[in-house]
């Protein structure tokens, strides 16, 4: 779905005989057209067919039974996907709730500054940390890109999507119609909740499926040129396309060739009303493009956007290479979705914030992190690092966390710490760093987990209550010790830039 302009109010009744007043287009697309109403907890899908409400009986009976079979699907508490509330009366459609203080992912997505308004276009001032040589689009765009959060921000809630996907692929059920308006998300930063609406394409996975429902530029290959319908591996795909788009600020395949070939139209184009050829989505949803990373064929290579290793990890980059190139036209080799939400958030967790909005990753071997964007350097670090630990000791690096350390800034350490990554836990604070004057203070913030913490003689001894840590110990290094689920060995410690 694309978000659309406000348009002319009008009403419809639910089979409880509850009015709703329509007041604006929050969504539209090929599959129907999602309104806000006056209820700001309620918001109301009226289904399309061919570009137009279903009235008919036929139309509506069908539609309603369409969505009785959602009701016979597993879905649990634990989903974030809103369900229809009550059936409209006479037209197809329902009501459902509404997600308070989210938005769609789709407000994560590269803002361009030619659909600004005139007088907004006029006020805009490029910030401070750009140079005066980038072009205003795209200051524009790295303008709205910090503004919300940076990479780091967009990771931890493209982590959190794929963890509900992924959530709907474990009962067997497929999303289908993965889209930038069908993914709503926190707006406080504070939060990563994520919930998913238009349920009404939910269904069970079949071998043999031979239909799919997508929107434009999110779809598998597969699907858009009616090969196959939607399966898991189209979901992962779908979801894939929207988190490249959203960390990269481009299109997968919008790179060098794609580029060339449309410069190459436009020289013979005689009239500029008329299409320069076909569209880069158009190529790309059929898979007749590479991926603008490839790592076989370089010849539609990256062009715009932010360069890969700004926002993406090598692992990350692994994962959209192996989607994107071998699973663009084979399904079956495309890399798993359970594997996505752990790369994701384990970016977002080696993600350093910037005071100027931006974020820049982790590196321990460089002797000073320098943001890339403002060229500010934090001033300490609190690094968390933990340690799977066997009979034989310390062995493989199990989670690395990074925050910048400054006085007055609590730090919440999550689950994930622990080296397990569960769906449901891994962004829950394990451990609680606090400062109340000038004593910092660590507690264990999760009551089924215990951690013995290494005292001054370096003795583990419970982790119970407050434990008060010296600046000093925090600067030489503090040792915890996890039982479970894992023998996990993790140090915090905080480390000057210049000492890194």
């Amino acid at each position: 779905m694309t978000q659309q302009r406000n348009s002319q109010p009008k009403w419809v009744k639910d089979q409880l005989s509850q009015q709703h007043k329509l007041t604006k287009e929050l969504g539209k697309g090929g599959q129907g057209i999602v309104y806000r109403t006056t209820d700001p907890e309620l918001l109301v899908k009226m289904p399309l067919k061919n570009g137009k409400e279903i009235t008919d009986k036929e139309g509506v009976k069908n539609f309603q039974d369409q969505l009785e079979r959602l009701y016979l699907l597993p879905l649990n508490e634990a989903m974030h996907i809103t369900k229809p509330l009550y059936l409209l009366e006479e037209q197809a459609g329902y009501v459902m709730q509404m997600m308070q203080d989210m938005q769609p992912i789709g407000e994560w997505l590269p803002q361009l500054f030619k659909s600004l308004a005139k007088k907004d276009q006029e006020e805009f001032k490029s910030p401070a940390w750009l140079s005066d040589d980038v072009p205003l689009e795209a200051a524009y765009s790295l303008t709205m890109y910090a503004k919300s959060g940076g990479t780091k921000r967009r990771l931890e809630l493209l982590a959190q999507a794929a963890c509900e996907l992924l959530k709907l692929h474990s009962v067997g059920v497929i999303f289908m119609d993965i889209s930038p308006e069908n993914i709503f998300c926190s707006v406080d930063a504070e939060y990563s909740e994520v919930w998913m609406i238009d349920a009404d394409n939910l269904r069970f996975e079949t071998v043999n499926a031979i239909t799919g429902v997508i929107t434009p530029q999110y779809g598998a290959p597969e699907v858009v040129k009616r090969e196959s319908g939607s399966r898991v591996t189209a979901d992962a795909y779908s979801l894939a396309l929207l988190a490249f788009k959203i960390l990269a600020m481009t299109s997968a395949f919008a790179g060098q060739r794609f580029l060339d070939s449309q410069n190459d139209e436009d020289d013979w184009a005689v009239d500029d009303s008329v299409s320069a050829g076909p569209s880069l989505e158009d190529q790309a949803a059929k898979g007749e493009l590479p991926f603008i990373y490839d790592a076989k064929d370089d010849s539609n290579s990256q062009v715009n956007g932010l360069p890969s290793d700004l926002v993406l990890t090598p692992s990350l980059l692994s994962y959209f290479q192996t989607m994107f190139g071998e699973g663009r036209t084979a399904p079956w080799m495309r890399p798993s979705l359970h594997a996505l939400p752990r790369l994701l958030a384990s970016a977002a967790d080696a993600s350093i914030s910037c005071t100027c909005g931006m974020s820049f990753y982790y590196q321990p071997f460089l002797p000073k992190h320098t943001c890339p964007y403002c060229t500010q350097q934090p001033q300490q670090l609190l690094v968390a690092t933990s340690y799977f630990y066997t009979a034989e000791g310390v062995s493989e690096l199990a989670w690395t966390w990074v925050a910048p350390f400054v006085d007055g800034q609590n730090l919440r350490l999550p689950m994930r710490l622990s080296g397990s990554f569960e769906i449901d836990k891994h962004n829950t604070p394990m451990l609680e760093i606090n400062q109340i004057e000038q004593d910092w203070f660590i507690y264990v913030a999760v009551e089924d987990v215990q951690i013995d913490i290494a005292d001054i003689n370096g003795c583990f001894r419970p982790l119970t209550n407050q434990w008060l840590l010296e600046r000093q110990d925090l600067e030489k290094g503090v040792q915890l010790y996890l039982r479970a689920p894992y023998s996990v060995i993790i140090e915090i410690k905080v480390q000057k830039n210049n000492e890194i």
